[in-house]
Order: C-alpha cells, then structure tokens, then sequence
C-alpha cells in the first residue's frame, strides 16, 4: 500500500480540479480514446488536450496505450484514493448538461474518420 504524502494529495487534486481534465475522465470512463476523439469532443487543440493528459497520466488517473497508429488512454487509477477520487468525480460530473452534451457528441466521432480530416504531414 501507497503512504501518499500532503504533495502528492495536492498534486492529485490539483490534477482533477480543472474543468477540462474532469470531462476527460468522464469521457475515459465510457470507453478508451484517442486524442484526435477527445480533441474532437472538446473542440481544444491537440497540444492542449495532450497536456491534461500528460498531467492525469503523471498523477495516476490515466494510461495510454499503442494500438498500430493510435495511443488509446483509458482510466487507470492503480491506487485506492486515485479509484475513489475518481469515481467521486465522474459521478457528479455525468450530471452535467454539458457533460452529457460532451459524451453525446463523443459517441458518434470515429477515430479513423477523424483522422481523414486532420492534414497530413508534409502536405
């Protein structure tokens, strides 16, 4: 079992008090994405989305995978207060009309039509 000290209580909290950071992990709870999705979904650029990721990762809220072209996160909270952070979180939020506006449009993008769209390199 994790002691967790008073910074790293802070860091985490700091992690899941931001807006954008709180639709992530409600958005990660109802299935994996890729950042084009959730790029997509929030209307924020890729380097924006990429860093809430980046800090939920380092914090232990998330985990990212490779699956052939796509980095796929997902919830991942391998500590007891991060699980139960987390559910605390996603519960109120889901509430949210615009929460549920945001997991509606998130449900009908598809990563490889996104994809399409987005301009290749060095074109």
């Amino acid at each position: 079992m994790h002691t967790p000290t008073i910074n790293k209580i802070s860091r985490r909290l700091k992690a899941i008090s931001d807006p954008t950071r709180i639709k992530i992990l409600v958005m990660l709870s109802k299935r994996e994405c890729c950042v084009c999705e959730l790029t997509s979904a929030l209307d924020l650029s890729q380097p924006t989305v990429s860093r809430h990721l980046k800090q939920l990762e380092m914090e232990g809220f998330v985990s990212g995978r490779r699956d052939k072209n796509w980095v796929l996160y997902r919830l991942s909270p391998q500590e007891e207060c991060c699980r139960k952070l987390i559910s605390i979180v996603i519960t109120r939020a889901e509430t949210d009309p615009e929460m549920k506006h945001l997991l509606q449009r998130l449900s009908a993008l598809d990563r490889n039509n996104i994809a399409k769209d987005l301009p290749q390199e060095g074109a």
